[in-house]
């Protein structure tokens, strides 16, 4: 019985023995294994190159192009490539190319690329992309403008784009608060033989004559929010805008011929006193060394001109389909659109920032630029950002060039753009 007691007690002791030898030996083969997988290189990222095209001025352009250098070194799997095009090239661009693959990724422009992009299929949801809880970290009137028919396609970075009267300080002290003191100004300065002309603007483009008609009680559609929106060009008010270009061109308050880069030159070089532009240059100015004054478009006959306020913002190309390209767009538009990005940008263009923390920083509440701007937003309107404004653009931009050019008549200018735009309009399908 003794001898049955020790063999099981021995049996006992060897199992007992061989467990842990065992569980030694698989600890042992365990940490082999984890050694042999620490060693082992983690698997490399898949490489993704997003096409960024943009419309933007010079110093944007830079401020830009340091921060995707930050970001590309945070994720250096992601490559950034930004290509630069003017206003009507990128929407040009952008539309032929979407019909092959050499598209971009992402665009940044202006909030009335909208109109076309949206039709014609170009862009996506960026809600989709980003996700809803992506959107509450920006100023609502702002997601607004950056809207199409009620769906966020656009994350706006910066709000206004509105065109304000820029004055030199050096020739005028305090800004004038109505045209007829504008004029009067610039007539003294003249005879004074301080200046060539009194303002300057770009007489080109539609845009920055558009405000005029608003002081005139007019507008360029009854109504933006119909289904079927009407031009409404051919009025007394865009007779009256007519009759103003042209009195400030006959009396020699503005240079007869100017586009944008003469008219910002004259600016810089002590020819005129005041000009027309917007905040994407004011930096220029400070930097040539101008001592900058910034107020509202003075009113006329009592009523103040309307400039158009707008957003500029970012849309995802609706060829981002790929999960590993839409990872990498949504890193790089969380990160452009951060607090501390925005406010570099503001640096560059002088706009007001989306980014609600961004507005709240006392860069922006003590910026004396910012606030001026703040003034000439409370005057401005929205800009339409439905398809059909393309066509009112178009026919505002010959006759205005006639006009300036004795071509026409002031009388004949209105019915002429309204016949414009209606061919325009019926041209696009509407």
């Amino acid at each position: 019985m003794k001898n049955t007691k020790k063999v099981l007690t021995l049996l006992c002791i060897v199992a007992l023995l061989t467990g842990i030898f065992a569980a030694c030996g698989k600890k042992e083969a365990s940490n082999q294994n984890d050694q042999q997988q620490a060693s082992q290189p983690a698997p490399e990222q898949k490489k993704v190159e997003i096409a960024f095209w943009e419309q933007d001025e010079a110093n944007a352009r830079n401020t830009l192009d340091a921060l995707i250098s930050e970001f590309q070194s945070q994720n250096p799997n992601i490559t950034v490539k930004r290509t630069h095009f003017e206003t009507e090239d990128l929407r040009k661009n952008f539309t032929s190319a979407s019909l092959g693959t050499t598209g971009p990724d992402i665009v940044l422009g202006p909030n009335d690329n909208l109109g076309v992009f949206v039709p014609g299929n170009l862009v996506q949801s960026a809600e989709d992309v980003m996700g809803a809880d992506f959107f509450k970290n920006f100023d609502s009137v702002a997601l607004e403008a950056a809207k199409y028919y009620g769906k966020q396609y656009m994350i706006p970075d910066r709000n206004g784009n509105e065109l304000c009267l820029l004055y030199n300080k050096k020739l005028v002290l305090e800004a004038p608060k109505t045209f007829e003191e504008l004029m009067d100004i610039s007539k003294k300065l003249q005879s004074e033989k301080k200046v060539q002309y009194g303002l300057a603007f770009n007489k080109v483009e539609p845009f920055f004559t558009v405000p005029f008609l608003g002081a005139f009680g007019g507008q360029v559609f009854d109504d933006v929010n119909a289904q079927s929106p009407k031009p409404t060009l051919d009025t007394p008010a865009m007779l009256e805008w007519a009759k103003f270009l042209l009195k400030l061109q006959n009396d020699k308050i503005i240079p007869k011929e100017a586009d944008y880069d003469v008219a910002s030159n004259l600016f810089k070089e002590g020819k005129v006193a005041f000009l027309i532009n917007g905040p994407w240059e004011f930096g220029t100015y400070v930097k040539a060394g101008m001592d900058l004054g910034i107020a509202p478009i003075p009113s006329i006959n009592g009523k103040y001109p309307a400039p158009y306020s707008a957003v500029k913002g970012y849309c995802i190309s609706a060829g981002v389909t790929d999960p590993d390209k839409k990872a990498a767009v949504k890193k790089f538009l969380e990160f452009v659109n951060s607090k501390d990005a925005q406010l570099k940008m503001v640096d560059a263009h002088k706009q007001l920032p989306t980014n609600l923390e961004a507005l709240q920083d006392s860069k922006i509440t003590s910026d004396p630029m910012i606030a001026a701007q703040k003034e000439q937003l409370s005057k401005c309107v929205p800009m339409p950002i439905i398809t059909q404004m393309r066509a009112v653009w178009d026919a505002m931009k010959p006759v205005q060039q006639e006009l300036f050019a004795g071509k026409i008549k002031p009388e004949d200018a209105p019915k002429k753009i309204q016949k414009k735009a209606e061919e325009g309009i019926k041209a696009l399908g509407f």
